[in-house]
């Protein structure tokens, strides 16, 4: 009986323990899954698949701007890694059935929570909620609230905007092929990134064309708004800043007050220094502007890049800071950086054909005080500025008279673009108008161009010193721009700490004073807005240079006579079996032309703006004066009504059978410019008097006009046909354009009768034409 139990016993024994076993498995396959935790911003939890926010109470109702960046994207898309496509203002708060909000605030109607007006502010500007999270549990001070679902959904408020899926006719998201690739959390912000695929039934880009489907890597940033933020400075006209604004409502006004301010980065001196700046020495800021380079960008051009970030100190010192802006190489090896991080700015290199770059910037809505900046560098670029650089200096500077430049002339060419690209960083708009105030004969003037340079502003877009010729023997001191009086001003009058202001209205009246002192007098630091030029100012044009657009021009077209000339020997290369080197420098250069005639068309009609204060006097609008007008017709009648045959040289027959469409495509094109102007002039030139000059000169011809002359004619009278029909009778050129039909009328029936068969032709279907248009139908 013993035995018979202790063999019981040693068969139930590998059972039991088989059981244990299994229950053990149980009880590790049950147990929650082991928390990874990271302190930051939010502390962030992971547990298994899931990931959880913890939320400070002291950080409901603060303020975070969310970023939203590509990290990854399709192929032809136009968009690339590290390009934004999204901006938010939001907040946390608690509701009443106790679960943990997301809001959305949107900047537009304000009133201090002191303000009676408040109140009803508060129920007008309702903001919407973006998100609602169940509290998983309370850890001390702080709520736990799972995020797993809300960041893979697809959430347009945080994630891609609906009109950017319309652009690329995408649908729904595909759940289990969009995930959340990782959450990073630092003390003043936290960094969610994502995969996303959506379907798409029609094929706008080669992945859904192929797939049906597009995947996109983003990245979204929550950064820490400060609890006070900083103080504005006002915006002022005379000086080019982005601004940002909102309506300010309070209970003692009687109307409402839009507040707009500028967009600037927080440079404010250490304490220990204010008395320093005081007395006026050179003080480093307590957090300078550091911009890192792309560690994608090629490594010759990375100097350059970083160069055009350090040429900024100089207009730094003007405002009181030294060592204000720095540039870097981005740390490789540095495992805790990232350049999705929304602590860093960076100049992020994107392989694009795209030929361009660009400069936006992050700042906080409430105040304009500027975050960070991704500057987006495309690779192509590189051939934009060649091109710019072979057609308006290949006259002046040999190194320019090959289709690859050596690596020391275009790095400095990216340097220049990256100067400009960073002023946008740091608030600055395009001033289109400095070039204007430099005289066209200084431009030619060897000492005086190279210790001023061509124009006063990076800002502007006035590229190269096309004016000078080369008997000149300017060097590129003289034909680059720089950083300049203008930028040196803008920079003072945007970043130097009005030492004792209080508050917005005493920096302003503080600022003031500043501008007083420095503009009147000095037309260098004059801002000419092109980019809202409601008056048609022809001092404020893209890609200009100098006081006189005629003289300018004409300078001009005598460098591009001598380019076009040489253009097979500058372009040559025996890999270039399809003479593209060729075609393209030559349609760089008739595009050239083409900006001349532009530049001086508009100083037709139009009028001369000046800003003024309630205090300055004098007019802000007068109209341009007529001699400038009519000097500027007379330009059209030497290089547009003459036919400009030196665009037709003899290796044209290499890439067109009909070299005369080159020439007649811009003689025909201006025409109809010069036209559509009528009813835009000034009191200096009235319409009447304008389309007698013009007839003039378009039928000055009329023995044996070439075929040149006949495609003029026919526009002009098209032209005037079409704006008959169209016109109301109180438009105020109809009169005008109705009696110059009638006079032509008569006059082409005339010239009907007389010369040879092509002739007469010729102006009886001119004659046709208008007496259709005139017959009451």
């Amino acid at each position: 009986m013993i035995l018979l139990l202790l063999c019981a016993g040693l068969v139930a024994a590998p059972a039991d323990a088989k059981r244990k076993k299994k229950k053990d498995k149980e009880k590790v396959e049950n147990a929650a899954p082991k928390e990874d935790i990271r302190e930051g911003l939010f502390q962030v939890v992971k547990s298994g698949t899931d990931w959880f926010f913890q939320i400070p109470d002291s950080l409901i109702g603060r303020r975070f701007l969310t970023t939203t960046r590509f990290t990854s994207t399709p192929a032809n898309c136009g968009k690339f890694g590290g390009e934004q496509m999204n901006e938010q203002v939001v907040y946390w708060e608690k509701s009443n059935d106790g679960r943990l909000l997301l809001r959305a605030e949107l900047l537009i109607n304000t009133a201090d929570s002191t303000e009676n007006i408040y109140k009803a502010i508060t129920i007008s500007n309702n903001n919407p909620i973006i998100g609602a999270f169940k509290i998983e549990k309370n850890v001390g001070k702080a709520s736990r609230i799972k995020v797993t679902s809300f960041f893979n959904e697809d959430n347009p408020a945080l994630g891609m905007p609906a009109y950017m899926k319309k652009q690329y006719n995408l649908s729904n998201q595909v759940g289990d092929l969009s995930f959340i690739e990782s959450i990073k959390t630092f003390p003043m912000n936290t960094e969610v990134r994502l995969v996303k695929t959506w379907n798409s039934a029609t094929g706008n880009l080669p992945a859904t064309s192929s797939t049906g489907r597009a995947t996109f890597g983003l990245n979204i940033s929550f950064i820490l708004l400060p609890e006070e933020p900083m103080m504005r400075r006002y915006f002022d006209p005379r000086v080019g800043y982005f601004a940002d604004g909102f309506n300010e409502f309070s209970d003692d006004q009687q109307r409402v007050k839009g507040k707009r301010f500028i967009t600037r980065w927080r440079l404010e001196p250490r304490p220990e220094d204010v008395e320093k700046m005081k007395r006026g020495e050179l003080v480093e800021p307590v957090k300078p502007i550091v911009y890192y380079i792309d560690p994608a960008t090629p490594k010759q051009w990375r100097k350059y890049l970083i160069a055009g970030i350090n040429d900024w100190q100089k207009a730094f010192e003007k405002a009181g800071f030294k060592n204000a802006i720095i540039g870097k190489e981005w740390p490789e090896n540095d495992s805790t950086m990232s350049m999705e991080d929304a602590r860093y700015s960076v100049i992020r290199y994107l392989a694009s054909p795209i030929e361009n770059a660009y400069g936006p910037n992050v700042h906080d809505p409430r105040s304009g005080e500027i975050l960070e900046s991704h500057i987006c560098w495309y690779h192509n670029v590189m051939n934009l500025l060649h091109d710019w650089y072979m057609v308006q200096a290949g006259s002046i500077d040999e190194a320019a008279q090959k289709m690859n430049f050596d690596e020391e002339l275009m790095g400095e060419l990216i340097r220049f673009v990256s100067s400009h690209e960073v002023g946008h960083t740091l608030g600055l708009r395009h001033n289109f108008g400095a070039s204007s105030t430099v005289p066209v004969d200084s431009l030619r003037n060897k000492e005086w161009v190279e210790k001023y340079g061509h124009t006063p502003s990076i800002m502007d877009y006035a590229r190269f010193n096309y004016v000078a010729q080369p008997e000149d023997g300017i060097s590129r001191a003289g034909i680059f721009p720089r950083i300049n009086d203008y930028d040196k001003w803008a920079i003072e009058w945007g970043y130097r700490p009005m030492i004792g202001a209080t508050d917005e209205d005493s920096d302003h009246a503080m600022l003031e004073e500043l501008v007083q002192k420095n503009l009147p007098g000095n037309p260098r630091l004059w801002f000419g807005d092109g980019e809202t030029n409601r008056v048609n100012d022809p001092r404020c044009q893209t890609e200009d240079l100098g006081d006189d657009a005629v003289k300018a021009s004409e300078y001009g077209i005598l460098n591009l006579k001598r380019e076009i000339a040489a253009l097979p020997k500058w372009t040559y290369d025996n890999k270039d079996i399809y003479n593209e080197n060729l075609k393209g420098m030559y349609d760089q250069i008739r595009n050239q032309f083409y900006r001349y005639n532009n530049h001086v068309l508009r100083n037709i009609g139009g009028y001369y703006s000046n800003f003024k204060t309630v205090n300055e006097s004098g007019a802000i609008y007068t109209p341009v004066e007529k001699a400038r007008q009519k000097n500027a017709l007379a330009y059209f009648e030497r290089n547009i009504f003459t036919e400009p045959t030196w665009l037709l040289p003899e290796y044209m027959n290499r890439f067109t059978s009909k070299p005369e469409n080159y020439t007649t495509s811009i003689g025909t094109g201006m025409v109809s410019r010069l036209l559509s102007l009528i009813d835009g002039l000034n009191p200096e030139y009235t319409a009447d008097e304008y389309l007698a000059d013009l007839t003039r000169l378009t039928f000055r011809n009329t023995a044996n006009p070439s075929a040149y002359e006949k495609a003029l004619q026919n526009t002009f009278v098209e032209s005037l046909v079409s704006y008959l029909n169209r016109a109301g009778i109180s438009a105020k050129a109809r009169p005008y354009v109705l009696q110059t039909l009638q006079s032509l009328k008569t006059r082409t029936a005339q010239y009907a009768r007389s010369g040879n068969k092509s002739t007469q032709a010729h102006f009886a279907n001119l004659n046709d034409a208008i007496t259709r248009a005139l017959t009451i139908k």
